[in-house]
């Protein structure tokens, strides 16, 4: 991303950061500057978060995370930065590393909590005893306990890392997949839901969704942020990666394009899905569901019996008044990627 010789379009100084997208060259102070704004741009057309307000980060010790949480902080917002331990190995001890040392160099706290303890299953036993893929009960996990978090702070937001790359590589998907519920349902900001004064669903947003990866990462870079390199090594078989490659693909030989694809395809919708609308509630923890049991507490029940059925029966967390994010049996699903 450097050329000896580049000059910085804003300050006209020696420039580190070449950005083709927006014919653009910067130093590393611009490149802040740059960032910061395009977040902002973000978050006021489309109506993300009020001057100030308090809104929940959930933060894994990746760059795009870690330079969400920074930027949040840096415009003025009130951030409660959340990580969840998966227990995944040297993965998610790399993980809480990276998140512990950003705190630190922040001087803000951090929240760290524990799958397991939270739910009384890992996240692998859950998998294994339902015979499902990883990143789909991993994922509907933790919108589960990210909401649950969010209400037993009352926090009604909730900020995610990601980026332009992501919904572009999103979009696509779903575009050669023909899955309709999912695009009427993309969107950077998805509404959440109250059920008798308190958080059902949080309000998701994605400040950094005007950013390409490698502009998140040419920033954490000249940041020297301690971010955690590398994916997730249950991700096997997950099938965004491969249209993200096919955007950055087209990007690379024509800039421009993968902003162009998913702001356009934004604007010719013309506003986003509409909120989520009251449902029943499950009758384990809760949750919005239209169902006895919402997606979560049914993982977990048959969790429960598998092990009880080894002989050994982990304790099930899933207690009164926890919350779910909604699935495919609840009320406007925040579940909505379809990769």
């Amino acid at each position: 991303m450097t050329n000896p010789g580049m000059k910085c379009s804003r300050c006209r100084g020696p420039a580190r950061h070449r950005l083709p997208a927006h014919n653009a060259r910067f130093c590393d102070q611009c490149l802040e500057v740059f960032l910061q704004r395009q977040v902002a741009k973000a978050i006021k057309q489309f109506r993300m978060l009020r001057p100030g307000q308090e809104v929940v980060a959930a933060v894994s010790g990746g760059k795009d995370s870690l330079v969400l949480w920074k930027v949040l902080l840096d415009l003025g917002y009130q951030v409660r930065a959340l990580h969840l331990d998966l227990e995944l190995g040297d993965f998610s001890r790399g993980s809480l590393d990276a998140c512990q040392a950003m705190a630190r160099r922040l001087g803000e706290p951090l929240m760290v909590r524990n799958v397991r303890e939270l739910l009384g299953a890992s996240v692998d036993q859950i998998v294994a005893a339902n015979r499902r893929e990883f990143c789909s009960v991993c994922g509907t996990l933790k919108r589960h306990l990210i909401n649950r978090i969010c209400a037993e702070l009352d926090v009604d937001t909730v900020a995610s890392g990601h980026h332009l790359d992501d919904e572009a590589g999103r979009l696509l998907g779903n575009l050669m997949r023909g899955h309709q519920q999912y695009l009427d349902n993309q969107w950077p900001v998805l509404e959440g839901l109250r059920l008798n004064g308190r958080i059902g669903l949080a309000r998701k947003v994605k400040p950094l969704c005007r950013l390409g990866g490698e502009e998140i990462q040419a920033y954490a870079l000249s940041l020297d942020l301690p971010f955690l390199e590398g994916r997730c090594p249950r991700s096997k078989g997950a099938t965004l990666p491969y249209y993200q490659q096919a955007v950055r693909y087209l990007e690379r030989k024509m800039p421009g394009t993968r902003r162009d694809f998913y702001l356009g395809f934004l604007r010719r919708k013309g506003g986003p899905p509409p909120p989520p609308e009251p449902a029943g509630t499950c009758n384990r923890c809760g949750a919005p569901t239209y169902v006895e049991l919402c997606t979560t507490c049914r993982l977990l029940e048959r969790t429960h019996g598998h092990h009880a059925a080894g002989g050994g029966s982990p304790r099930m967390a899933c207690g009164p008044r926890a919350v779910s994010a909604p699935d495919s049996d609840s009320p406007g699903s925040h579940a909505r990627t379809g990769n």
